[in-house]
């Protein structure tokens, strides 16, 4: 267990330093019981309520800029069972041009299985609901998905957690549930502007799902603080298509195959029922081609959180 940890530990500083891009997480990596797979504090007095309001700053392709407030509730209904809702605000900044709105809902139903074993156990379902069908215009111009706030497709999320002490896995599958969303993308349309043609197609845009894997370990510095390294990789399950101006599907060539990121949480306890969470994570191996706009070289998060 020593030796996984100091891998974890090792690998995560290192791709927090790293230049790469990737990242691709297309909402299921955030969802409540995926990121906090592990047990950090005593559940002793725990509360059935949960606010949490964040911040998040990224870095994609071709510089753009990320900013992405969002505000999440759980409700615990049991004692082993939890649901929550999320809801994602985006303003995007880049050289074509800068958009705003509101990007997804998400909604995610945990139940907590085998509590009283060695290893406890989790099972998540959930769904990702647009708020936006990826379809922003501006001056006229069909945008390119990596300035839409949203993906534009509703998705069906599943998976498992287990956790032995402050060690977790997680293994999950999204899969979107409608075939294309609403963008029209295409670099042809466009010429006179150059600019475009740095952007792949994305005309009736259809995307394969993916499978993730998370591993994770929490290190209680007091009772205060807490430090959680992990490694989070994302297989996307196929290449994703487009249509041509003639109508006919294509492929993305080579926009399949694996990430995989480093993240490390730092978390700072207030009282027993607020903290604060600062998040960094950057890939280190990506995907050769993303054309769903989910290229990021850093994320930074920070979340405050409350329960009652």
């Amino acid at each position: 267990m020593k030796k996984i940890t100091l891998a974890l530990v090792l690998i995560s500083l290192a791709a927090v330093r790293s230049a790469a891009q990737g990242c691709s997480d297309a909402g299921v990596c955030t969802i409540h019981s995926f990121k906090n797979n592990t047990e950090k504090y005593s559940e002793e007095g725990k509360n059935n309520n949960e606010i949490m309001v964040g911040f998040a700053f990224g870095k994609g392709e071709r510089s753009i800029s990320y900013y992405t407030p969002y505000i999440q509730y759980t409700r615990s209904i049991t004692d082993r069972t939890s649901v929550t809702g999320k809801v994602v605000f985006a303003a995007i900044r880049g050289e074509l041009t800068n958009t705003t709105g509101l990007g997804d809902l998400f909604l995610s139903f945990n139940h907590a299985i085998d509590v009283k074993k060695k290893w406890q156990k989790s099972l998540v379902a959930g769904l990702k609901i647009p708020l936006d069908k990826a379809d922003i215009v501006k001056d006229d111009i069909h945008l390119p998905m990596p300035y839409q706030t949203s993906l534009g497709t509703t998705d069906l999320v599943l998976g498992v957690n287990a956790a032995r002490k402050s060690f977790g896995v997680t293994l999950a599958w999204q899969q979107p549930l409608q075939k294309t969303n609403g963008n029209q993308f295409l670099p042809e349309n466009y010429p006179s502007e150059p600019l475009a043609y740095r952007y792949l197609p994305t005309n009736s845009f259809e995307r394969k799902g993916d499978l993730l894997l998370r591993l994770s370990y929490n290190f209680n510095l007091n009772k205060k603080f807490s430090v959680r390294p992990g490694l989070l990789s994302i297989y996307h399950l196929g290449n994703d298509s487009y249509l041509d101006r003639n109508k006919m599907r294509r492929e993305i060539a080579l926009s399949n195959g694996l990430t995989l990121n480093g993240n490390v949480f730092l978390d700072y306890r207030v009282s027993k029922t607020s903290e604060f969470e600062l998040s960094l994570g950057t890939p280190f191996v990506v995907r050769t081609n993303r054309p769903d706009g989910l290229t990021r070289s850093f994320v930074a998060s920070l979340e405050y959180k409350f329960s009652f």
